[in-house]
């Protein structure tokens, strides 16, 4: 990247700090790497914020590429890079850049040393710092996205030595999409891309522009930010499963207000064009998107309607067009079943509907089989419903990790109380059967005694005559 690493201290810098999970990931690349063509050679680049050093690397090697961050290990681990490493704090910044990256958001770029900026203030400060005509490329988080619906930490309460601002969403960051870009355009920036990064803001496996968003094909996009959301939240703890609201979300048109984060391309002045992708999935665009429903939801929704003829139906189809493919990988447009992501291994059919059946119990959704109170019981009767033979329940010896789910939880507690309850309620009807029945046994051994004429009846007739006899005896005298 030039000449070699050079490090100077702003003012404000933190000694013995580092800025942990840095913005990285492969989808963040591919977009660097569209935007190549405004960094020519000599062109003065400005990374704002932990970035992680492969998104440095990315960059050409032409360019004169500035590094801020505020801890002075992060400004030590840049060594070697072929940067300029500036340390300190945002406030302390005066210089001015053809390029401003600020992937990670501005919430990291002030310090304890030095004055605490507010979103605004932060982004009039790197405004500041872009010559005319210039390019920011900015990640905005979302206070209101789905990643901090599902937390189950509260975002104004200090969890960590770098919360000692935890403002949550009384900050000044817009709320949404139209008002990040009315935003943007009083502080005189021309916004030309507005992006949504799902599932994390600080590391997106998927990023769709808003236009493709509330457009495109609702099914495989809801279907990408659900894969996504399942990917970065296996096995952590959430209030509720991710991939169920961001697949909502998308599909009821609100994915780009309920995005974790909004990626912004804006320009000082005259905007330079430049061709982004209409949406990244892992390390590269995604591919022509196909149109129609992930057959999971489909199946879940006639579960849910009781609906058993639309239920076999969609199984049968699945077993017959897309047996090697797991039911959140198949996309149904009417009689049509294709695969979404052809990269997923293939799985044996038996595996995949059980992948199903356990993804149904563990969902709390409701299904016409009340009997079925087990994955492998469900699964039988799923495999008879699609034509198969029941046999063996297969077992699934690699299922894919979830998301440790509260409200999931919740739902499995409330069902094994109802369990519980019928359970009891069976116990005390038999409990009061075999009282009544005992009653009835006793009057009909009496009576078959007094049919028999066994000697023990006789003998005790005769003693009730006798002591009848004597209490009549008592009364006359």
């Amino acid at each position: 990247m030039g000449p070699p690493m050079t490090l100077r201290h702003l003012g404000g810098e933190m000694p013995g700090w580092s800025d942990a999970t840095p913005a990285g990931g492969p989808a963040f690349r591919c977009l660097l790497e569209a935007l190549l063509p405004l960094v020519p050679a000599g062109a003065r680049v400005l990374v704002a914020g932990p970035h992680d050093p492969e998104l440095v690397a990315a960059l050409p090697a032409e360019a004169d590429v500035t590094c801020l961050v505020r801890g002075e290990e992060d400004a030590d681990a840049l060594a070697g890079s072929g940067a300029t490493v500036l340390c300190g704090s945002l406030a302390k910044l005066n210089d001015e850049f053809d390029v401003i990256l600020a992937l990670d958001g501005v919430s990291r770029l002030c310090t304890v040393e030095g004055p605490q900026y507010d979103w605004a203030e932060s982004l009039q400060a790197l405004r500041r710092a872009l010559r005319p005509g210039g390019a920011l490329l900015l990640t905005v988080e979302n206070e209101l996205g789905v990643h901090k619906l599902v937390d189950r930490t509260t975002v104004t309460s200090a969890h960590t030595d770098a919360d000692w601002r935890p403002v949550g969403e009384y900050d000044t960051t817009p709320g949404n999409p139209a008002r990040l870009r009315d935003r943007l355009t009083a502080d005189g920036l021309t916004v030309t891309w507005l992006g949504t990064a799902w599932p994390l803001p600080s590391a997106p496996t998927f990023v769709a522009d808003e236009p493709t968003l509330r457009h495109g094909a609702s099914g495989a996009l809801a279907a990408a930010a659900s894969g996504a959301a399942g990917a970065a939240y296996a096995g952590r703890r959430v209030l509720s499963d991710p991939r169920r609201l961001a697949a909502a979300a998308i599909r009821g048109g609100l994915g780009p207000e309920l995005a974790p984060a909004w990626i912004v391309l804006a320009f000082k002045g005259t905007a330079t064009p430049v061709a982004l992708p209409p949406a990244v999935l892992g390390a590269g665009p995604m591919p022509e998107l196909p149109p129609g429903r992930l057959l999971e939801e489909l199946l879940i929704g006639a579960c849910l309607r009781h609906d058993l003829p639309a239920a076999r139906r969609l199984l049968t189809g699945w077993v017959a067009e897309q047996p090697a493919a797991t039911a959140d990988n198949v996309l149904v447009d009417g009689e049509t079943l294709s695969v979404l992501d052809r990269a997923r291994p293939a799985v044996e059919t038996p595996v995949a509907i059980r992948r199903f059946a356990a993804m149904l119990l563990a969902g709390g959704y409701e299904h016409p089989w009340p009997a079925a109170r087990d994955a492998g019981s469900l699964t039988a009767v799923l495999l008879a419903a699609a034509g198969l033979d029941a046999g063996p329940v297969p077992v699934d010896h690699d299922p894919p990790p979830v998301p440790d789910s509260l409200r999931e939880h919740e739902e499995r507690v409330r069902r094994l109380e109802e369990q519980l309850a019928d359970s009891a309620a069976r116990i005390r009807h038999a409990e009061s059967e075999l009282v009544k029945r005992d009653g009835e046994l006793r009057r009909a051994r009496l009576q078959i005694d007094m049919f028999s004429g066994k000697v023990g009846y006789r003998l005790g007739r005769l003693g009730a005559r006798a002591a009848r006899k004597a209490v009549r005896l008592m009364k006359d005298r």
